[in-house]
């Protein structure tokens, strides 16, 4: 039976923010609290949906099943005979303590299983990384029985319960089996010290970025790049790396322009840091990089703006391909204020 989106999100209490094409976009209920995340997607002829954010999915009758706190079965039957629910607050799923050494040994040995494929190495390379830089970064097998085999061999040797981006199942045969996401290309985030703490998953969908875990697990981390001279915050995990593999400064890469609150702070030597945002006018861009730029100040840290000629591109990632293909080698000191020469 097919239900009406609509009418269930409805009942269900679920906030429409937006419809594309046979999808109707909400506020998910699961992951939303003091901020809302307009990421949960549901697909009115397929019967399905999906959080971008906190990577919950199945069925129709899987949302209410979650929504109301019942069996699938119980769901069915309230949703077919329009039985009124009441609608309980959903307590915030907590975040397990992460055994951060267990974490990077698990994310290590799992790099190391995987490839990077045609596309994605293509990908990379138009970005302007050289083939000495491609090894940094991996593809998740789409083939099912491969990432399957790899999170046994994984779960046999570390155990992978509460390890972010990991997930155990239960096959149509009730065995139970761990697996991971389908597809995309792994982008590593690192410490300080350089260890693994989390992956984020460049998709070829919307959202183009999402995080290599699951609900309740590890949500967003800041990719850390250490090095001698000022340190750059860079809007963007992928685009810190290609901004090192040109400039070659130490940075961090946030995972989005209102992240920077994960930065950890007391690592900044020096007294200064260059602030790397996209050249845009976009009004919350605009108001995270001057929070930043606030907090920075209130620390005695003195921010530096970068900027750059737009036509470059909007990111400074854009900017330095754009300038090494006009035949000159990108330099830290193009994007810092002055005069041109």
């Amino acid at each position: 039976m097919q239900f009406n989106v609509l009418e269930i999100a409805d009942r269900l209490k679920i906030q429409l923010v937006n419809r594309a094409g046979d999808e109707y976009i909400f506020i998910c209920p699961f992951c939303s609290g003091k901020k809302e995340y307009p990421k949960l997607y549901i697909n009115q002829s397929k019967g399905v949906f999906i959080c971008h954010h906190c990577h919950l999915e199945g069925s129709i009758t899987d949302l209410w099943a979650l929504r109301c706190g019942v069996d699938t079965k119980t769901a069915y039957k309230q949703m077919v005979n329009s039985v009124s629910v009441d609608i309980q607050p959903i307590e915030p799923i907590p975040t397990p303590i992460r055994d951060t050494e267990r974490i990077h040994l698990v994310y290590s040995e799992f790099f190391k299983m995987l490839t990077l494929n045609p596309a994605h190495k293509q990908d990379l390379e138009r970005r302007g990384l050289t083939p000495d830089y491609l090894s940094q970064f991996k593809s998740l097998p789409e083939d099912a029985k491969t990432r399957w085999n790899i999170c046994s061999i994984l779960n046999k040797k570390y155990g992978l319960d509460d390890v972010p981006g990991f997930q155990q199942k239960i096959s149509r045969k009730n065995k139970s089996y761990w697996d991971c996401h389908r597809s995309g290309m792994l982008i590593p985030v690192r410490d300080v010290h350089q260890q693994l703490t989390g992956f984020q998953v460049r998709t070829n969908r919307e959202p183009k970025y999402i995080w290599f875990s699951y609900s309740g697990q590890l949500k967003s981390s800041v990719h850390v790049i250490p090095g001698r001279g000022i340190p750059w915050i860079i809007e963007g995990v992928l685009k810190s790396y290609i901004t090192h593999h040109f400039l070659q400064i130490p940075c961090f890469g946030i995972p989005g322009t209102d992240t920077w609150r994960l930065i950890p702070f007391h690592l900044i030597r020096g007294g200064k840091v260059v602030v790397a945002y996209d050249i845009e006018q976009n009004p919350y861009t605009l108001k995270s990089r001057d929070n930043l730029v606030a907090h920075l100040e209130n620390m005695g840290i003195e921010p530096i703006i970068a900027g750059w000629n737009k036509n470059l591109g909007k990111g400074i990632d854009d900017a330095c391909l754009t300038i090494y293909k006009q035949g000159i080698m990108p330099r830290p000191e193009m994007f810092l204020p002055g005069i041109a020469a």
